[in-house]
């Protein structure tokens, strides 16, 4: 395919977001390539914007995505400069800064929808096919241990099989329904891959957004379709915890066994652990409500409550609570955490007013963005999602994809109708 310099910028803006899905999971830092190529396009461009004096012709809608990521980071520096710490706790909140000029540039290149139905199902694919090399040639103890930290990787390789379903609907909805069962199959790989990760916040995620696919989708798909879908999965769920080696049984065993453990006075298991953390950061919002403790204060604030055995277990060592809510309402007060629920909470209130569209690609962009919020939510609960880069990157990052995708399909959805 030869590529003209009319087409270029729009090619590199769609190969990025496919490169993404095939990539962030493949290699380790496979999840920075696409952004940060982005994010140089992106700053590129809005300087020649500037000197060229462009009319951005940003929508409200926009402008509120721009303001919630921009309010977010500013409070990040506001609890730096109060609380002290160190400058490098704005490493992973400047994602949101940094994807601004990448959104107002997607926002004006023509972003084409094979840029994702057909890189997500190859992404959950791919993502499966790591985590049983990860598994049974390397013999990792937790798929994606070796490349990432196996929880995000978990939750991502999730993300992944979740989004496929999503897009398996729709070609169900065009009646492609080989591409359908392809769909379907890819996603039991990304699936696949978080169970083998063991990360138990992603199996959380999977019945729970099952649901929500159904209510997505209640009024254009039979009641027999779901059914076999979700008897499929089942199945497939259960063989695979059936796989030798894949400790499923034991990591579900082992949660029954630490909440005995934690009611016999035994906090030192993983989910003992969890349960004092979280005591201990909501004694932090009780003491320090409005701004909170900072990220070294509430680390410090942390050993101390072991110290002083106002917990039972050695949390000391964390720095995060395990709980993204939890964990910036200690750090960063109320204020962050409205903050954080604003960048949840703005573009999926945008994506969930477009669900029921008449366009299903619309639809499609829109399900994909509820779902993508929705699951970072989960994950939110028992993990601190945000407390790594590759939670920052792929959040934002698919975030800003997923609503600069919708803009378009809106506005050449109003252009058909003219």
């Amino acid at each position: 395919m030869q590529i003209s310099k009319q087409n270029l910028l729009p090619f590199l803006a769609n190969f990025s977001i496919s490169f993404f899905f095939l990539s962030v999971l493949a290699f380790k830092g496979g999840h920075n390539i696409a952004p940060f190529l982005l994010i140089a396009l992106g700053i590129g461009y809005g300087i020649y914007g500037l000197i060229k004096k462009f009319k951005w012709n940003l929508s409200q809608e926009d402008k509120w995505l721009i303001y919630s990521y921009i309010f977010y980071f500013s409070v990040f520096v506001l609890s730096l400069l109060i609380a002290g710490g160190k400058g490098r706790e704005l490493d992973n909140p400047s994602r949101a800064i940094l994807l601004i000029p990448a959104l107002i540039f997607l926002l004006r290149m023509p972003l084409k929808l094979c840029s994702v139905i057909y890189a997500i199902p190859l992404g959950s694919l791919i993502a499966g096919l790591v985590a049983l090399y990860d598994k049974f040639i390397l013999h990792s103890p937790m798929a994606y241990s070796p490349r990432t930290m196996q929880i995000q990787g978990g939750d991502i390789a999730m993300s992944l099989g979740l989004f496929s379903i999503l897009i398996g609907l729709y070609y169900w909805q065009k009646s492609q329904k080989k591409m359908t069962a392809l769909c379907i199959l890819a996603s039991f790989f990304g699936v696949l891959g978080s169970i083998l990760s063991t990360a138990r916040g992603g199996w959380v995620a999977l019945p729970v957004m099952l649901i929500a696919v159904l209510w997505i989708y209640r009024r254009s798909l039979s009641k027999g379709f779901f059914l076999s879908v979700v008897g499929v999965f089942l199945v497939a769920v259960v063989g695979v915890s059936q796989m030798p080696n894949s400790r499923v049984m034991e990591r579900l065993s082992l949660i029954q066994h630490d909440i005995a453990n934690y009611g016999n006075n035994n906090a030192n298991t993983s989910i003992g652990a969890r349960f004092e953390m979280w005591k201990s950061a909501v004694q932090m919002i009780k003491e320090k409500p409005i701004l909170g403790w900072g990220e070294k204060g509430a680390t410090e604030k942390r050993k101390q409550d072991v110290k002083m055995k106002a917990v039972a277990s050695n949390i000391g060592q964390f720095t995060h609570a395990h709980n993204q809510y939890l964990d910036d309402f200690s750090k960063r007060g109320i204020v962050g955490f409205i903050t954080f629920l604003g960048i949840l909470l703005v573009p999926l209130y945008q994506f969930k007013r477009r669900l029921n569209s008449d366009s299903p690609e619309t639809k499609l962009i829109a399900a994909l963005g509820v779902e993508h919020i929705l699951s970072v939510m989960i994950y939110c609960l028992s993990q601190g999602f945000f407390a790594h880069n590759s939670g920052n990157i792929f959040y934002f990052f698919l975030t800003t994809v997923f609503y600069a995708m919708l803009k378009q399909s809106e506005k050449r959805q109003s252009l058909e109708q003219v």
